[in-house]
């Protein structure tokens, strides 16, 4: 690479946020840039290891059948997804902390940003939830990135690998002109007239998450990208950028405790580990240490990942009986589960001292309450006097064989980032734009506080990514 090479447009990362907002800007006509820090083979930040999915506001049939690859998927009718449910949807996951001109802003280009994806060759089809993830990219995770990287060679976007960002240039008057790389054959300023940062979070950085995180965090797992270290958080930083968001916050996960210490994207979605509201989960010295049945896994999983974390060792045990054959996610089968006839073998085979393990199992079974267990649903059938208690789904653990799953937290996305405007340019720390310089993705704080709504990760990348490429361009 030569040295002051000049683009339009530079964009840092290789994400489905970096790609839009690069398919943005050359679809303005601008002159753009792709700085990858992985090599090809592992290219799109935590994108290939997502479901793909998209959750975007649309009226029903006709919306999704404009966007999606195959529209006779979609027959009869579709129930529209409203701006005022997307809000609703979006403000009770994050305890009403989401800014709200951020999210007016995601709620009102979603759909708009699915057409532009879809114009510039991105193929979805019918998402899971028909109704609030209006579609899934075809592929997944890993499809989606394939052919947002087809996409910017058929536009014109030129994409370079192994090339990790140092820091922000800037011109005379502080205005973002630039970035300072370095690849395989040194270090090059590359200039340009402005600059999106869309490399990801800081969940792969042990120092990043032990220091904005806490002491847990440290040994977490990396269910993602080892390439996001936070780079673009600290670059920004060192130019006066506000933050914004939940530092101390992430997504998290219940995953498997023989898990890589990085994202597989064979096996990441065969790791999480979220049946845990039909039995108990206990610690290395045997004892509960949170609700099991507060509500269903899906509102509870990021919080039972960061409570496994929180205790020693980083280590827990899901145990279960004979009740909850059938029950368990499919996933569970690619573990390596610990059997045994009574509690005190099953303990033994854990490592738990036997008495600990058969008083806690003996404490819960008296206090679980009457009532019908439906697997289906918030049931209600509980624990009484028991701390802490259990509020659906408590059935007694004695019925054998017992089975135990070894697990851990794991790690998927930090929440906290850079503070941006409505146009995804960063603000400073006295709440003004700094000149040439844009972010979107996880690296944006504000979306995500205590826990993340599905598929609206993807859709505000993408959102922000399209404004910003457009509005990098134009500068």
């Amino acid at each position: 690479m030569t040295t002051h090479l000049d683009y339009d447009v530079i964009v840092v990362g290789g994400g489905n946020a970096a790609l839009s907002a690069a398919l943005s800007a050359r679809d303005k006509g601008a002159k753009a840039l792709v700085v990858e820090k992985a090599p090809p083979e592992a290219r799109g930040g935590n994108c290939p290891y997502t479901g793909g999915g998209f959750r975007f506001t649309h009226t029903g049939a006709k919306d999704l059948r404009a966007v999606l690859a195959d529209p006779q998927s979609v027959s009869g009718d579709v129930k529209p997804y409203t701006a005022e449910q997307y809000r609703r949807d979006m403000l009770e996951r994050t305890m009403g902390m989401t800014d709200s001109d951020l999210l007016d802003t995601l709620i009102k280009e979603s759909y708009p940003t699915i057409q532009f994806l879809a114009k510039m060759g991105i193929q979805f089809e019918r998402g899971g939830d028909h109704i609030r993830i209006g579609a899934g990219a075809v592929g997944s995770g890993p499809g989606l990135i394939k052919m947002h990287y087809e996409a910017a060679r058929k536009h014109g976007v030129t994409v370079v690998y192994e090339t990790k960002m140092l820091k922000l240039l800037q011109d005379e008057s502080g205005a973002v002109n630039g970035v300072m790389v370095r690849d395989k054959e040194g270090t090059h300023d590359l200039r340009c007239k402005g600059v999106v940062l869309a490399c990801g979070g800081f969940e792969a950085n042990q120092e990043m998450r032990l220091k904005y995180l806490g002491g847990p965090w440290e040994r977490a797992k990396v269910r993602g990208s080892k390439y996001n270290t936070g780079d673009g958080h600290r670059a920004a930083l060192e130019l006066g950028a506000k933050v914004m968001g939940q530092w101390t916050g992430c997504h998290a996960t219940p995953i498997d405790a023989d898990a890589p210490d990085y994202g597989q994207t064979d096996s990441v979605n065969r790791l999480p580990r979220r049946s845990y509201n039909f039995g108990i989960t206990v610690n290395i010295f045997g004892q509960r240490f949170a609700d099991e049945g507060e509500d269903v896994p899906l509102h509870t999983f990021v919080s039972m990942g960061r409570k496994i974390l929180e205790q020693p060792r980083g280590l827990a045990f899901q145990i279960f009986d004979r009740r909850a054959d059938g029950l368990l996610e499919d996933r569970y089968g690619s573990g390596k589960p610990v059997t045994a006839q009574t509690i005190e073998e099953l303990a033994s085979k854990l490592g738990i001292e036997g008495k600990r393990l058969g008083r806690t199992v003996e404490e819960f079974n008296k206090s679980v309450q009457g009532g019908t267990f439906d697997a289906k649903k918030l049931d209600g059938k509980s624990t009484k006097g028991l701390t802490p208690a259990k509020s659906n789904w408590a059935q007694p653990i004695d019925s054998p064989p017992f089975t135990a799953y070894r697990v851990t937290g794991g790690i998927t996305y930090t929440f906290g980032g850079l503070k941006i405007n409505t146009k995804a340019q960063v603000m400073d720390t006295e709440d003004k734009p700094i000149p040439g310089l844009y972010a979107t993705g996880e690296i944006v704080g504000g979306f995500f506080y205590y826990d993340s709504l599905r598929a609206s990760g993807l859709m505000h990348g993408a959102v922000f990514g399209r404004i910003g490429g457009a509005n990098a361009a134009a500068k």
